[in-house]
């Protein structure tokens, strides 16, 4: 990869990168930019005539070693969404931590704080706020395919967010299980447990989670079973009503395509539907689940 898309650049904004030498696998170089700027200095070392300026060369001589051994430099954004300020001094912090884990040998593999703190205004749709810049890519630019491609299947889609579960431990789901289809996680919360009607639940034949900031497609499930093909909850709401609901966990298998359309490993959002329109732009749509196929 060595660029990224206009629709990704417009939401990275001003971002801070490093860049990773995959021999030893140590950081040589931290930096901000906009675009394709984290791309750039291997174009540069293309260049015969390399700058006086001592960094400069070390940097672009670090590059031409990796390449000579077969390798391409490993670029990760540490955080996007930036304006050119904040991105000044994000760079800034980064450089400075690095040279205090240098000088000091520290350790931060216990780092208590696991969560990535607070969002910029950039990143408060997107579900991954670092890590490789093919990681970024798809994450923020997944495919829009028509769901038209789907046939008349009857498709149940649910939104999923990488979250802490109110009741369950079992189901709480964390950011990188998000691109693990097979996560025990993701597939609890894709199956239940669901208020909606009989009718639904005993026609439904494919459940879809649904990543809502950006319509991706994160988990995908076919009902396997016609009979026992879902287990009732039954409870009852504040308000003392009596309330049914559904849990698909035991009757249904994952999947990784449906008549043929590959949902995984490619990164796909399903257009022309609530969640995502015509244009493959998520829409603002506050209902948990969307069905399609029912009349």
């Amino acid at each position: 990869m060595n660029r990224f898309t206009e629709e990704v650049i417009t939401q990275l904004r001003y971002y801070v990168y490093i860049l990773v030498n995959p021999i030893d696998d140590t950081i040589f170089y931290i930096g901000k930019g906009t675009k394709n700027r984290v791309f750039a200095h291997e174009q540069d070392s293309l260049k015969t005539n390399f700058s006086n300026d001592f960094v400069e060369k070390q940097k672009l001589t670090e590059i031409k070693t990796i390449q000579s051994n077969g390798m391409e430099v490993e670029k990760y954004i540490l955080t996007f969404g930036l304006s050119e300020d904040e991105a000044f001094h994000v760079e800034n912090a980064v450089i400075n931590f690095c040279k205090l884990i240098d000088a000091q040998k520290l350790n931060v593999k216990k780092l208590t704080n696991i969560m990535s703190g607070h969002r910029s205004n950039g990143q408060k749709e997107a579900l991954q706020t670092f890590g490789r810049v093919e990681l970024l890519q798809d994450a923020l630019s997944p495919k829009p395919v028509a769901i038209n491609q789907l046939g008349a299947h009857k498709i149940m889609f649910v939104k999923i967010k990488p979250t802490k579960d109110r009741s369950d431990s079992t189901k709480d789901l964390k950011a990188e299980e998000m691109y693990d289809p097979v996560s025990e996680a993701l597939k609890k919360r894709t199956l239940g447990d669901w208020v909606m009607s009989v009718d639904k639940a005993n026609s439904v034949e494919y459940i879809l989670g649904v990543y809502p900031g950006s319509g991706m497609i994160v988990s995908a499930f076919k009902i396997i079973k016609d009979s026992l093909r879902y287990e009732v909850l039954h409870s009852t709401t504040t308000s003392g009503r009596n309330q049914k609901r559904y849990n698909f966990y035991h009757y249904a298998e994952s999947i990784t395509d449906i008549d043929g359309l590959q949902l995984f490993p490619d990164h796909i959002k399903l257009t022309h539907y609530q969640y995502v329109d015509s244009n493959g732009v998520p829409c603002n749509i506050q209902n948990e689940r969307v069905y399609v196929g029912f009349d």
